[in-house]
């Protein structure tokens, strides 16, 4: 089973490296104090399912100081952690397939290592889209950070005017 990488850290305003304004840094110290703090609690989608419950912890963990995710966010984050667990058993069987193809070169392994690779991929992006959309890659962090920071900024008709 390969092991990857934890996930960047979060992009706080003091590993940012662009220059803002004095307006811009205020506002993005106040947004990042506004996170939500009410962890997410496990669904029951996870309550017999060993691996992806070990997803789930291993997540939260990992994003203990973040504050990112809410309780509202609990069900997606399980579909996440279900799926984690799911391409983890897919990594295995293709994997053994592989390992039986580089014996005995059949066809038949093959096109079932093929095919497995191809659910593999596919999960992959579902996976990629989960993880954007729960804010766990760091393209998306920032995204929020931004976004939140530009909501503290000017009044509250500004964008209906040029």
């Amino acid at each position: 089973m390969e092991v990857y990488p934890l996930p960047t850290p979060v992009k706080t305003l003091n590993n940012m490296s662009k220059h803002l304004t004095e307006d811009e840094r205020e506002a993005r110290e106040a947004q990042e104090d506004k996170l939500p703090s009410r962890p997410p609690k496990k669904p029951k989608l996870l309550k017999n399912d060993k691996a992806a419950t070990a997803h789930w912890t291993r997540i939260l963990k990992t994003m203990q100081g973040v504050d990112i995710l809410d309780t509202l966010d609990s069900d997606i984050l399980g579909i996440y952690c279900a799926k984690l667990a799911r391409r983890d058993e897919l990594q295995e069987i293709y994997l053994g397939h592989r390992a039986a193809y580089a014996d005995d070169h059949d066809r038949l392994t093959l096109k079932s290592m093929l095919a497995v690779g191809d659910d593999l991929q596919a999960i992959e992006r579902e996976l990629l889209s989960y993880a954007s959309k729960l804010g766990l890659t760091p393209e998306s962090r920032a995204r929020l950070s931004r976004r939140l920071a530009e909501q503290g900024d000017g009044e509250a008709d500004d964008d209906l005017f040029a």
